[in-house]
């Protein structure tokens, strides 16, 4: 019998869920079919033990698949990303997407969740689980994907490459080689709006003076260079150096530390 083990109860909200076709059963949903908080409660506990639903927030269950041997079942971690987010604007990226869209061979020990809400770790199912706080501001590129028809929010490729200069894996050489190396294969209009936009300016100095000295030329990137024409703030090309000790690019407002 597939729900052996499960009293009446328990099969009643598993298989109501199943109906309703809900991956998640929230204490909200179970309180309204049994209107009781302590046995809502009680029997989301009861199935949590019995391996039956997979806590991923509080009063926020996963249903294991009865089909699951031994409930050994591990959810897709960008499914489980969005339903933890619940209603929070968010997007799966850095280090996840940098992989994702081939930018760095390293597969990432942890799945980024940038979002305007929440700075919070977690680990569900031994996957670890990271969610970084941004402003408005920077929550824009957005690419919806569909996995096993759930629309799930990532960066785009342009987007990713942006918080890549921000946050790069490994040292600033690093992150120059991969940009150089990803020109070509990007819609480069799309990638200097997105650096006009990006709150920070000194991303757009950096990313903007690597593209120019490696030869890119676009009406973009001048656009780029006529943003600057008034801003009085000099910064670093390398933020890894400390000396700020360098030649002066007027165009760009930067200080060549390299």
């Amino acid at each position: 019998m597939k729900y052996k083990g499960l009293s009446k109860d328990e099969v009643y909200l598993i298989s109501r869920a199943e109906f309703e076709k809900q991956k998640l059963i929230t204490r909200e949903f179970t309180l309204k079919l049994f209107n009781d908080y302590k046995k809502a409660d009680n029997i989301l506990d009861r199935l949590t033990k019995k391996g039956r639903l997979l806590q991923i927030a509080r009063g926020k269950y996963f249903i294991v698949p009865i089909k699951a041997p031994n409930q050994l079942w591990t959810p897709n971690e960008f499914i489980t990303a969005k339903y933890w987010m619940n209603t929070t604007s968010y997007y799966i990226g850095y280090f996840t997407m940098y992989n994702y869209w081939g930018f760095s061979e390293q597969i990432p020990q942890t799945v980024y969740i940038l979002n305007t809400k929440k700075s919070e770790t977690k680990k569900i199912t031994n996957i670890n689980f990271k969610a970084v706080k941004i402003t408005e501001k920077k929550y824009y590129g957005i690419k919806k994907i569909k996995i096993e028809d759930e629309e799930i929010n990532i960066s785009d490729k342009e987007r990713t490459l942006v918080d890549l200069i921000y946050n790069p894996p490994g040292s600033f050489n690093n992150m120059k080689s991969i940009l150089i190396e990803n020109i070509d294969n990007i819609d480069l209009n799309k990638f200097s709006k997105y650096l006009t936009k990006y709150p920070i300016r000194a991303i757009m100095k950096r990313a903007g003076y690597i593209l120019d000295n490696y030869g890119v030329k676009s009406k973009q990137i001048n656009k780029m260079k006529m943003e600057l024409i008034n801003d009085p703030t000099y910064v670093v090309l390398n933020p890894e150096n400390k000396s700020r000790k360098g030649k002066i690019n007027k165009d760009w407002k930067l200080i060549i530390n390299e």
